[in-house]
């Protein structure tokens, strides 16, 4: 089973609004309202490829209420811990004539120590010997950035698969745990290892240092240049097809989703990179951060150029 954490889960508001302006009067042409967060994300698209998985964390007021009755719709299992304050709304805002992308996004309301309590005790509950757990995405007020380091070495000693799609402090902390896969972008990885450029080679070169340190995967998501993807045998490089964007929220997440399923099928490091990279071109052409069919992934899947990097 595929068990997806968010704890900092968002309802995603996207907006399309021609010549967007900042200290200006705009107007939007369209506008839609998803669940979002980046494991939340992960399970959508899962779903859409006909995998199933569990989606956990916090939810919070009326909009964790529109978030977990949106999963139900969708028949997305979720087991969320149930907290206080709300949960955030982000707002995302794509104009169709600049071909920009603006996203404005809220901190989410703290948590307790009660709730993050009850969260790892569902997570140790839920999760089994070959199970693979993926802490995705920000932590609210109150999580430290030390906490899904904690979770993932007591879920590795217990025989579950760990992956973290994370950044900043949390994802620094996440690699001494030694997790089973970590997907940064590029810009993510600059900052935390303080690389002097995102060229391939540098990264390349980054990626394969910490497979040497422990981690098993690692895939870095380089936007329209496609992704890198190092393990034990080397590094892959799969190069981005050109597609009219009409949304890049949750490209990355798609990426992931991508991972988890090549994962649990089994697929070989080719046929990861190729998926994984059409799984992300299908989604930008996807409004909002609605999930692409895997229909849609599978018309771009072939059109993906893999090499081997190194």
């Amino acid at each position: 089973m595929i068990i997806t954490v968010t704890l900092n889960p968002a309802l995603d508001r996207s907006l399309t609004v021609p010549q967007f302006t900042a200290d200006a009067v705009n107007r939007a042409t369209g506008s839609r309202l998803d669940p979002g967060g980046k494991g939340v994300n992960v399970s959508k698209v899962l779903k859409a490829m006909g995998t199933e998985s569990l989606a956990t964390g916090f939810l919070g007021g009326n909009a964790g209420n529109a978030i977990a009755g949106a999963l139900d719709a969708l028949g997305i299992r979720h087991d969320f811990v149930r907290v206080a304050g709300e949960t955030r709304t982000n707002l995302k805002i794509f104009d169709p004539e600049r071909l920009t992308y603006t996203d404005i996004n809220e901190p989410g309301d703290p948590v307790s120590a009660e709730d993050i309590a009850a969260l790892e005790e569902k997570l140790l509950l839920l999760a089994k010997p070959g199970d693979i757990v993926l802490f995705a995405g920000s932590a609210p007020r109150g999580v430290s950035q030390q906490t899904t380091a904690d979770w993932a070495k007591k879920l590795s000693a217990r025989g579950v698969l760990v992956a973290a799609d994370q950044d900043g402090g949390q994802l620094k902390a996440m690699l001494a745990s030694k997790p089973f896969l970590i997907k940064p972008n590029d810009h993510e990885l600059q900052a935390l290892l303080d690389l002097p450029d995102t060229d391939l080679s540098t990264l390349s070169q980054a990626a394969l240092q910490l497979v040497r340190d422990g981690i098993a995967r690692v895939a870095i998501s380089l936007g329209a240049r496609g992704a890198l993807f190092a393990d034990g045998q080397g590094v892959l490089y799969a190069e981005g097809l050109r597609v009219d964007a009409v949304s890049t929220v949750g490209a990355g997440d798609a990426l992931t989703a991508a991972l988890l399923y090549a994962a649990e099928h089994k697929l070989s490091r080719e046929d990861t990179a190729k998926l994984a990279v059409a799984t992300a071109t299908a989604k930008v052409t996807c409004p909002g951060s609605s999930p692409p069919s895997m229909e849609m992934i599978l018309q771009y899947r072939d059109q993906v150029n893999v090499t081997v990097f190194q």
